[in-house]
């Protein structure tokens, strides 16, 4: 979920640099500009989720059986963007977690119940004040007036135009400019373009960028009305007074409304928009800048997702179910480290101990007749048979990289393992020899004479640690902290620039199984 969340950032990132420069080239053409904004919201949040999730049938000319599998949209990107700007050292546990995921969740689904809380509390306070408005008419148009709100449309499905008091003292010139302003508004269904976009927002409402983006359409919103009344024969002169004034008088806030009223210095844009003059070349110029923008839009289509790979997405498959009792059984990561396989359905659950990526007990949906998946921990299991069928070991991938090869073991072995890590947690006391692959982690300098057997995959990529290291720079000082609940060591590091915590996994003869890092 987290890597998800990350890469939706990273997708509206891109879009909205487009929405930016698509911006600037209709603004040059003097077209409205409202909507690059629009579609870069829509694309924000609809493209992470269908490059993710989606495949697609090919029709039978293109593909080589009429029954290969649909094509997953997420295997024709090629920018694994993620992986490439962010330093994940120490933090695939996290970001595959279940724990973490839970949370984030219920963060998510937290962080919109309160916007849909906000928008109906703030619509119910909105017509209780409205009860209090006075109506009116101003250019022959019924209005409300207001003590301090507006010019404004109100309103959804029966909008009008709310005023304050001042405007009916001013002159007939300022009054017809208010009203062709906020009559623009209802002509072009802002009100119904604002609650559309608002209503995408309370889908993903964690998104920064899908704020920003919003922000930037309320303000193209206003720029694009600004136009529609100068087309309409308004004096620019005139106009940007009669803005001034209402600027002047800045209005009380009521929330997602097109009104009239901004900040002075969006104000001071918006004069400075009508005022600019038309470039010689802005045809050229306009042609440029929306195939940048194009160019981005499909940057952002091509950056990779993360997750499982397709064939994790399409679930699990059938097989014989006398495999999945072949497979069932106790297999051995390290000296402190089991997993318990076992048959559940139509596939298998696993109990791992002793690890710090997993606890409890995991489903294992169906691949194929050796392999299985665990989706929340981008993990996949293949089991290797033996000449009776029975599965003699198993070995562990992790975000595709072979993280562990273990071997099943008796029902007695396994009840020593499970003592021995129950007397590690219970005696609280450090692995004789965990220090000193502290000292070999802290210096990022790799000695193979420490690896145990057991750290298949455990070994570490040096050079996509230095840039890690660098930034937390040299070492202080490191204490010893405890025994995890999981049987790992656990050392809390101060750096000059910051601190984290290092947990190891050792075997019985004092060599290094895995160990990763937290940043604190």
């Amino acid at each position: 979920m987290l890597a998800w969340m990350i890469y939706a950032v990273l997708v509206a990132i891109a879009l909205s640099a487009a929405g930016l420069i698509a911006e600037q080239a209709t603004k040059s053409r003097r077209l409205p500009t409202r909507w690059p904004w629009m579609m870069a919201i829509v694309g924000s949040l609809l493209l992470p989720i269908v490059i993710a999730t989606v495949s697609i049938r090919l029709p039978g000319g293109l593909q080589p059986t009429a029954a290969s599998a649909p094509l997953a949209l997420r295997d024709t990107t090629s920018i694994p963007l993620a992986s490439t700007v962010i330093d994940w050292s120490g933090t695939g546990t996290y970001t595959a977690s279940t724990t973490v995921n839970t949370i984030l969740t219920d963060i998510w689904l937290a962080s919109s119940f309160t916007l849909v809380l906000f928008l109906a509390v703030s619509t119910a306070v909105f017509h209780r004040r409205k009860r209090r408005w006075a109506q009116g008419s101003l250019c022959s148009v019924p209005v409300f007036v207001s003590e301090s709100v507006g010019p404004a449309v109100v309103g959804l499905i029966r909008s009008r135009i709310v005023v304050p008091a001042w405007v009916m003292q001013e002159g007939p010139a300022q009054q017809r400019y208010v009203m062709a302003h906020e009559q623009s508004h209802l002509k072009a269904r802002d009100p119904l373009l604002v609650a559309m976009a608002l209503v995408l927002l309370l889908a993903m409402p964690w998104n920064p960028l899908l704020w920003w983006q919003f922000h930037r359409l309320r303000r193209a919103i206003e720029v694009d009305c600004d136009a529609r009344v100068l087309q309409g024969g308004g004096d620019i002169g005139q106009y940007c007074e009669t803005l001034i004034q209402v600027g002047q008088n800045q209005s009380e806030f009521i929330g997602s409304v097109t009104a009239m009223s901004e900040s002075r210095s969006f104000l001071e844009q918006r004069i400075r928009i009508m005022l600019a003059k038309p470039k010689k070349w802005a045809g050229a110029f306009a042609f440029v800048l929306i195939s940048i923008a194009l160019g981005m839009a499909v940057f952002a289509a091509q950056v990779t997702p993360p997750g499982a790979p397709a064939q994790h997405a399409n679930g699990a498959v059938a097989i014989d179910p006398s495999l999945l009792d072949a497979y069932a059984g106790e297999y051995e990561l390290s000296d402190y480290s089991l997993v318990t396989v076992a048959r559940k359905g139509d596939g298998l659950t696993v109990a791992p101990i002793g690890q710090f990526m997993a606890q409890g007990i995991i489903d294992a949906p169906t691949l194929s007749d050796t392999e299985f998946s665990i989706p929340s921990l981008d993990a996949r299991l293949k089991f290797n048979k033996g000449a009776d069928g029975r599965a003699t070991s198993m070995d562990v991938f992790i975000h595709g990289w072979p993280a562990a090869s273990a071997a099943r073991v008796d029902e007695a072995t396994a009840e020593q393992i499970r003592r021995d890590l129950a007397a590690r947690i219970q005696g609280q006391t450090a692995f004789p020899t965990s220090e000193k692959a502290l000292r070999m982690i802290l210096s990022n300098v790799d000695d193979p004479a420490l690896w145990s057997p057991f750290a298949k995959g455990g070994k570490a990529d040096l050079s996509s640690q230095q840039a890690y290291f660098d930034r937390l720079g040299p070492v202080e000082s490191y204490r010893f902290e405890g025994v995890s609940d999981y049987g790992w060591d656990i050392y809390d590091v101060q750096h000059a620039h910051g601190a984290q915590q290092v947990f190891i996994q050792m075997d019985k003869k004092g060599l290094l199984v895995s160990s990763v890092k937290r940043r604190q």
